[in-house]
């Protein structure tokens, strides 16, 4: 929905819907489209006989609509707005906890900023001084470059090791506990997990470049690639580094992007004391926690918005009683 104080250009194959205002509300126009009524109204009209997926444009105001009176149509775009609303929050404070978790790898295992502050002669801004004693107050000259002295030069198989997932075909699945991970990300459940949590999980064949923390038992499909023994990285730690990884560079596939687990095990790594990993561990860990339960919070809310919506647009559900399971699902 493009809101009013926005500008839009229409390119081809595209129809956009301007409501009245005295007879429809925007919002509720917008949700109305969602509704599985308009989606199959969408689908009767659909032409044939082309490569691109089309609607004719006369068939484009043939639509019918359930138009209860603009009161109720906006307590109903309400209702649902309120749940779209709270799942765009919950994203947007997900996204900002992976970009602290993020920059906190950066600053500590990439620029060094703990050590080079200590050189400085000043305390490591926004840490412990616990956590500070862990790290070095020098760098190191080495054929790398500088690197934190006392560190050591190794490859990214001294940190971690990846290993090829498992078949398991669609006929074969059986909805359960365990999440199965795909390559472009999390692709149902089953009953079984292969692998014990927590994990990492990256694209090995279809998507390359994404990278998956999980804390459940798993099972990876074999599109992926996971890691099968942390060395000297732990979970956090590893989801970080590889998420820093331009894993499309070392594609080796042709038609389909595939990724050599052989070709990233060598790659040159600077190995951190232990105890500076454990120590991004213990703050990183909470923060990818809380992300998860974010994660299922807007999973629940979004269930429960598709739950509602044809009910509420159709007039099967009344306002008051979708209300009091939003107030319960808000609170």
């Amino acid at each position: 929905m493009v809101k009013e104080a926005e500008g839009v250009f229409l390119g081809q194959r595209l129809m956009q819907y301007r409501a009245n205002p005295k007879l429809l509300d925007s919002r509720f126009l917008l949700y109305t489209f969602l509704s599985p009524a308009l989606q199959h109204q969408f689908g009767s009209h659909e032409g044939s006989g082309s490569v691109v997926s089309h609607i004719r444009v006369g068939d484009c105001f043939k639509f019918k609509l359930s138009l209860p009176p603009i009161g109720t149509q906006r307590e109903i775009a309400s209702t649902l707005g309120a749940l779209d609303d709270r799942i765009t929050l919950l994203r947007e404070t997900n996204a900002t906890l992976e970009a602290i978790a993020q920059a906190l790898f950066k600053s500590w295992f990439v620029d060094f900023d703990p050590v080079r502050a200590k050189m400085a002669g000043r305390a490591p801004e926004g840490m412990a001084e616990a956590t500070a004693a862990l790290f070095p107050d020098a760098l190191e000259e080495t054929s790398w470059g500088l690197v934190p002295k006392g560190w050591q030069l190794g490859q990214l198989d001294d940190l971690l090791v990846l290993q090829r997932g498992f078949d398991l075909p669609a006929q074969d699945r059986t909805e359960g506990a365990y999440p199965i991970i795909a390559a472009s990300g999390p692709s149902g459940t089953h009953r079984e997990a292969m692998v014990k949590g927590p994990g990492v999980v990256t694209g090995r064949s279809g998507v390359l470049g994404r990278v998956f923390l999980t804390f459940d038992d798993y099972w990876p499909l074999n599109t992926t690639l996971w890691i099968k023994e942390f060395r000297a990285a732990t979970a956090c730690y590893a989801y970080e580094l590889l998420r820093l990884l331009d894993f499309k560079s070392f594609n080796a596939g042709s038609a389909v992007p595939t990724l050599n687990r052989n070709h990233i095990h060598g790659l040159p790594y600077v190995i951190p004391e232990r105890a500076c990993v454990e120590a991004f561990e213990s703050i990183a860990r909470p923060l990818h926690e809380r992300v998860k339960s974010n994660e299922t919070h807007a999973q629940s809310l979004a269930d429960l918005r598709d739950t509602l919506l044809p009910r509420l647009i159709s007039g099967q559900l009344c306002l008051p009683e979708a209300q009091s399971q939003l107030e319960e699902a808000l609170a």
